[in-house]
């Protein structure tokens, strides 16, 4: 360490402000991309606007990327996926954590990285070896943070694994533990009729298994490191002591000294046996105490790099998700800087804002453009970056129609025919075949099966129709208290629309209705 501290100021400043730099920009890293792509459309000369290089479809895209809420109903969307999964009120862990947890584990490894240099790189200089050590301490500790911060994250989500398993075990195993993976683009209230413990199970990162590898390879690594290091030490204190006594010469009275002259002074051999014994005594006392103060000292310095591993694990398993989107929903949200939907929108709202600004600047350099070259431009209607956004959630909204039909026609396909027959009508002679020259036919259904049939569809669509208008009213309601957002007006047009589409279909089948009983009862 010493070593590193003697660089040049300028040298160990700017290697100091690089690693802070890369840090900084891995934890901001959306901020990072805003900024850049800002800097990039406005550039001077060769920025995209100043050249007109993109499409207005193009511009929006890029800054649609930055808009993850686009409707009140996708936000509470990712609050749900965030509840289900158990992740309400987790966030992901600070940048002054990364800090110091990568700190503590640098300067802990550059003790031990010495040691090992000298038998990494036997032979080579003592420069080399220094640069050998810094780029050991840096693998160990790249190694150690990662380790202990995914072990902690593991530990985290085991442990929602197993309070789920035990509630799941507490009612009697009753349905499956885990049903489906449910991700952020399906509709989080799919699995609304499932228990709370299926719901988190099918939102986790393992889903319904606990792993441990990770816990159990940063046991392994951390305790190999702790004691192999701990041995080297001891072994480099040994080879120390051992060349430090063998240095040192046995006591002869016989030698003279500048101060006092003892040539002429001979001890008998007797006398001079006893003086050597009674020096190698005090040598071996002295070897001994450095060998227990040296031992003393690692097993010091193990026990305090095995706890900050610990805190390392500690500090995952604080800090992090369960569910595996969970990460997403929450920087869609804000990351926690905003407490409800208003507080998103507005931020949404300033990025749009942006977008709508450099948009205006793409089309005006692009009318500029074909002023100079003398053509005449595109007098069509001029797109906003708000009517882009209308026409994505148009996309998204019959996205969601399309999946919930998809996924009500398959459930309907797995339902027995006979089943649903028997729960209508007493079962009933299976259908011949259609014959044209037969005029004696069995069709398919009949009419008595088509009249139930169609009661059961009427008072369906009916009970839809009575859903649809008390969350009508429940909306008014809110729309009295609250003024109307843009997206909440448009939403509620749609909710009009779909309703009078429900009504008119309910009319036609009442109509249909009519039409077989009057055929029936002539």
């Amino acid at each position: 360490m010493s070593e590193l501290l003697s660089l040049p100021p300028a040298l160990l400043w700017s290697l100091v402000s690089v690693l802070v730099a890369c840090m900084i920009m891995a934890v901001m890293w959306e901020r990072v991309k805003w900024w850049a792509m800002n800097t990039w459309y406005s550039f001077p000369v060769i920025g995209r606007i100043a050249r007109a290089s993109v499409s207005d479809n193009k511009l929006c895209s890029d800054y649609k990327r930055f808009i993850r809420v686009r409707s009140r109903h996708d936000y509470d969307e990712k609050v749900t996926y965030l509840s289900k999964a158990g992740d309400t009120g987790r966030r992901g862990t600070p940048l002054l954590i990364w800090l110091l947890t990568i700190a503590l584990v640098f300067v802990e490894a550059m003790g031990f990285s010495y040691v090992l240099a000298g038998y990494t790189i036997p032979g080579a200089s003592e420069n080399t070896q220094q640069i050998g050590a810094l780029g050991i301490a840096f693998i160990v500790s790249v190694l150690l943070v990662g380790l202990t911060h995914f072990a902690g994250e593991e530990l985290y989500i085991n442990g929602k694994i197993r309070m789920a398993r035990r509630s799941w075990v507490d009612k009697g195993r009753t349905g499956d533990l885990f049903t489906g993976d449910m991700t952020l683009k399906k509709d989080q209230s799919l699995d609304d009729d499932q228990p709370y413990y299926t719901q988190l199970v099918n939102r986790n990162k393992h889903g319904a298994q606990a792993s441990y590898w990770i816990t159990m390879a940063t046991v392994v690594f951390v305790l190999v490191v702790a004691i192999g290091s701990t041995y080297v030490r001891g072994k480099v204190l040994d080879k120390q002591l051992h060349n430090d006594v063998s240095a040192t010469p046995a006591l002869q009275l016989g030698t003279s000294t500048p101060a006092l002259n003892l040539d002429a002074l001979v001890l008998p051999a007797d006398d001079q046996a006893q003086v050597n014994a009674a020096h190698d005594k005090v040598v071996e006392d002295g070897k001994h105490i450095d060998e227990v103060a040296g031992w003393g000292t690692f097993i010091v310095l193990a026990f305090i790099f095995v706890f900050l591993q610990i805190l390392g694990v500690l500090f995952g398993y604080k800090w992090g998700f369960a569910g595996a989107e969970s990460k997403l929903a929450f920087k869609a949200i804000g990351s926690g800087r905003y407490s409800s939907y208003e507080d998103v929108r507005d931020y949404y709202r300033e990025i749009a804002d942006v977008a709508q600004a450099k948009l205006e600047g793409l089309q005006n350099s692009r009318r500029n453009s074909s002023s100079r070259s003398g053509t005449s431009a595109d007098r069509g209607e001029v797109l906003t970056f708000a009517q882009f956004m209308e026409q994505e959630r148009d996309k998204d909204s019959r996205d969601r129609e399309n999946e919930a039909m998809h996924e009500g026609r398959r459930q309907g396909a797995q339902r027995s025919p006979a089943t649903q027959g028997q729960s209508l009508r007493p079962p009933v002679a299976a259908p011949a075949p259609v014959s044209v020259s037969t005029p004696k036919q069995v069709q398919p259904e009949t009419a008595d099966d088509e009249l139930a049939r169609l009661e059961q569809e009427v008072a369906r669509r009916k009970q839809a129709q009575l859903e649809a208008q008390q969350r009508a009213a429940e909306e008014a309601a809110t729309r009295a208290a609250a003024p109307e957002t843009e997206e909440e007006e448009l939403a509620r047009l749609e909710k009009n629309l779909e309703a009078k589409r429900t009504q008119a279909k309910i009319e036609a089948m009442k109509r249909e209705l009519q039409a077989l009983e009057t055929g029936n009862n002539p």
